[in-house]
């Protein structure tokens, strides 16, 4: 069994140098689309590591073990301008930007805990299983259909959350 989800992580893996690096989204919905390596409708934690193991490598353009503020912004900046290109105001894309990007510069400062100026692994992958823990509601180390209920079951009991179902 278990050299079946290694086999199919790695044949994802494959598949994943042409796609654009992605953050752990707050919808947990959107969270298993993008963090599925396999397919299979759920995010092992296992599965998960891997996944911004390999997104870290991607984003690290000169290979130096740490992502630089500008590898961080750049790579943010590149999906964010295929996003907000669809914008047909140019005041309105322009402005998009502009926010998205001081937003970024601020996660980059967040998310660079020991403040030296880069994010390690480290520090990368411990924002990521943070976000993970957040969408696994239920604690059982996926992130799946059953957590997506429970998120919409506290939705619509008033409980408001960081992540969405």
């Amino acid at each position: 069994m278990k050299t079946t989800f290694q086999r199919s992580l790695l044949v994802s893996l494959l598949g994943l140098a042409a796609l654009p690096a992605l953050a752990a989204s707050h919808s947990t919905t959107t969270f298993i689309a993008e963090q599925d390596l396999n397919g299979d409708g759920k995010v092992l934690l296992a599965e998960f590591k891997l996944g911004r193991e390999v997104e870290f490598m991607r984003i690290d353009f000169n290979a130096d073990g740490q992502l630089s503020e500008a590898e961080y912004l750049g790579e943010f900046e590149g999906r964010l301008m295929q996003r907000i290109g669809k914008i047909a105001d140019p005041e309105k894309r322009r402005e998009e930007l502009q926010r998205q990007m001081r937003q970024a510069k601020v996660r980059f400062g967040v998310l660079d805990k020991d403040k030296n100026g880069s994010i390690s692994l480290e520090e990368f992958m411990a924002a990521g299983l943070s976000m993970f823990n957040l969408h696994d509601r239920n604690k059982d180390g996926v992130v799946d259909e059953a957590d997506v209920k429970i998120a919409e079951e506290d939705k619509k009991a008033g409980k408001e959350s960081f992540v969405s179902p």
